[in-house]
């Protein structure tokens, strides 16, 4: 990836030499007279000495990192009426010298467009079920993402600051994002997408020191009130993005029920407004993943049964964990993917903290 060239200019260091000698000066002739003699210039003496040490230069300083923090979970949508785009990544950034440093993604990634089957493959079993709950329902999850999976991609660039502060970076084939760091007190940095050449829309980052094998708890998931922005673009819905951005609370009729017993990882919310069921399974041993899984059950009308395989909404989240190790938030891919008809391939970027 062609990457701009820093140039680094060393200054020179200048001495002024005011010595007078008391040797006699050799005679007209001798070797010690002519440079041409010895094959190389005459050297002052001062200047000799002086050599070594003036000519070690300060080492530049490293390139700092976005609001102090290496690693982001990043959430991002794009594209262009009926073929959005959903992205999901974990962000590693390390500084480099002369103002440039590296970034690696590791990426999960959903289109409108490009995907084939129904619901029944691309809506896959997380493995979970919301046992102990008022039903129990299998949780899934947008296809690529369940456990066991490999991420679906990753790419290294280069990134920088501009004269306003915001981290470039830059991918293979000069493909480029611009990030504002939006907060970076406390235990944990934001930053919103600012524009991008890859047609992205709207994009979220949450960084920390936190590594990305540190996950959250059932309980410290299920015990926190979050709140954010969904933006969503449905398939055949208007010709305008977004479709919809909604504000959205995870805790909006009180603490999340546990269920699946204390192994399972699993933990539910019962959404009564609408008397449908959302499930979050915050799993052990995959790091930062969890799965989202909204109207997972039918309404009272319909005694409370679990949806099929094309029901419910299926959501891509990974964590935010903070500086001190505690749950944050998530950022989250909507890829409810079942048929390239209106309604019927859903994908959104979400925000929760």
């Amino acid at each position: 990836m062609p990457v701009a060239a820093l140039a680094l200019t060393a200054a020179g260091v200048c001495g002024t030499i005011s010595a007078t000698s008391s040797e006699a000066s050799p005679p007209a002739g001798s070797a010690a007279a002519s440079p041409v003699a010895t094959g190389a210039p005459a050297v002052p003496a001062a200047f000799a000495a002086a050599a070594p040490g003036a000519a070690t230069a300060a080492a530049p300083a490293p390139t700092p990192l976005p609001g102090g923090r290496p690693r982001f979970v990043v959430s991002m949508i794009g594209g262009s009426f009926n073929a959005y785009w959903v992205r999901l990544a974990e962000y590693t950034f390390t500084p480099g010298t002369g103002g440039t440093g590296t970034v690696r993604q590791t990426y999960w990634m959903w289109y409108q467009n490009h995907f084939t089957g129904d619901a029944r493959r691309n809506k896959v079993s997380t493995g979970y079920v919301t046992s102990g709950c008022r039903a129990t329902c299998t949780v899934r999850t947008p296809r690529g993402f369940q456990p066991g999976a490999a991420p679906m991609g990753t790419l290294t660039g280069r990134y920088r600051f501009d004269r306003f502060g915001r981290v470039v970076v830059e991918w293979p084939g000069r493909r480029t994002e611009a990030w504002q760091v939006r907060s970076s007190h406390g235990a944990l940095a934001r930053m919103t997408l600012h524009h991008t050449s890859l047609g992205g829309l709207a994009g979220d980052a949450l960084g920390s020191t936190a590594s990305f094998s540190t996950g959250a708890t059932r309980d410290e998931v299920a015990g926190t009130v979050l709140t954010g922005v969904q933006r969503v673009a449905s398939y055949g819905d208007g010709g305008r993005y977004p479709v919809r951005t909604s504000a959205w609370d995870t805790n909006v009729v009180g603490p999340m029920q546990r269920c699946g017993g204390p192994g399972s990882g699993a933990a539910c919310l019962f959404r009564t407004d609408a008397g449908w069921r959302t499930a979050i399974v915050v799993p052990r041993g995959l790091g930062r993943r969890a799965f989202w899984q909204n109207q997972l059950q039918g309404s009272d009308g319909d005694r409370g049964a679990c949806f099929g395989p094309g029901g419910g909404h299926t959501v891509a989240l990974l964590q935010a964990i903070d500086d001190n190790g505690r749950f944050a938030g998530f950022v989250g891919a909507e890829a409810s993917l079942n048929g390239r008809s209106r309604h019927n391939a859903v994908v959104g970027e979400i925000i929760l903290t």
